[in-house]
């Protein structure tokens, strides 16, 4: 990201405003490996290759959430979705993605906001077929393949029931969770607020962080000697502290929460001192 760990994660009901509005398209991404997905997690950003830009950017401008789902090649699984936030080129990172060989990745970058980080194995959606891609299994597909909006709609569904089933200490799926609103930088507002014009596009309110935001050779260190996962990589909480969030009440979760933000800055900060010591 610009590190994006002061943010609370979108509660349900916003999220299912986003997935089925009417305004919404879908496509599926394919990554060659989860370290293109933790880069993606830590800078919200997703970089596209040329036959994807146009297909990217009309739908970008002519719908209200566009939402990428991503599944990272071999895994037999979806690992979570985004919505963009900028038409290619328009990042506000560059050169973050790289080839095998530490070439920089040419395509063009742009910003993304992760909405759910959570596994929906194949089996699940098995049921799932995609009209647009002649009826085949959601699963099949080339990167940047439209998913219909239905199919589209109930693979987020899926998301949702896997991301309540862990959460569900936290979530509450009948009433408005008691989680605090997100943070707007821009309106000084927080998002879904009384005050706010409902008119107004909430997911693309939500704010970027740039104290965080650590180059890519700093990063891959950093993600290389993580022994946790893309969903504990992502939960700087779980990252710094690992232990089930479900043995906890709210209060509990919330002090663990801010409590991991400090640690998490101080980690950052002397990651970046020890790296200015290397470099002198």
């Amino acid at each position: 990201m610009n590190y994006n760990n002061n943010s609370f994660i979108p509660p349900t009901h916003v999220v299912k405003n986003i997935y089925t509005s009417a305004k919404t398209k879908f496509f599926l991404i394919k990554s060659s490996s989860d370290k293109n997905i933790a880069i993606s997690l830590n800078y919200n950003i997703w970089a596209t290759t040329p036959k994807n830009e146009y297909k990217f950017v009309s739908a970008f401008m002519e719908h209200d959430y566009v939402i990428l789902v991503f599944s990272v090649n071999g895994s037999s699984k979806f690992c979570g979705y985004a919505i963009m936030q900028s038409k290619p080129g328009e990042s506000k990172n560059n050169n973050v993605y790289f080839y095998y060989d530490n070439k920089v990745f040419r395509g063009k970058n742009f910003d993304i906001q992760w909405i759910r980080v959570v596994d929906v194995p194949f089996q699940e959606v098995a049921h799932l077929k995609n009209s647009l891609n002649e009826y085949k299994p959601i699963k099949v597909g080339r990167d940047g393949q439209e998913i219909e909006q239905m199919a589209g709609i109930q693979l987020c569904e899926a998301f949702e029931s896997n991301f309540i089933k862990i959460n569900n200490n936290i979530t509450d799926t009948n009433t408005k969770p008691n989680i605090p609103p997100m943070y707007n930088m821009n309106t000084n507002n927080y998002v879904d607020s009384p005050n706010m014009n409902e008119n107004i596009d909430m997911i693309k309110l939500y704010p970027y962080n740039n104290n965080f935001n650590i180059n890519y050779n700093n990063f891959r260190n950093l993600y290389e000697e993580s022994q946790y996962n893309l969903f504990n990589f992502y939960n700087p909480a779980l990252h710094i502290f690992p232990i089930d969030l479900t043995n906890m009440n709210y209060d509990e979760y919330i002090y663990l929460y801010e409590k991991s933000q400090l640690v998490w800055q101080q980690k950052m900060l002397q990651m970046k001192a020890n790296m200015n010591c290397i470099k002198q």
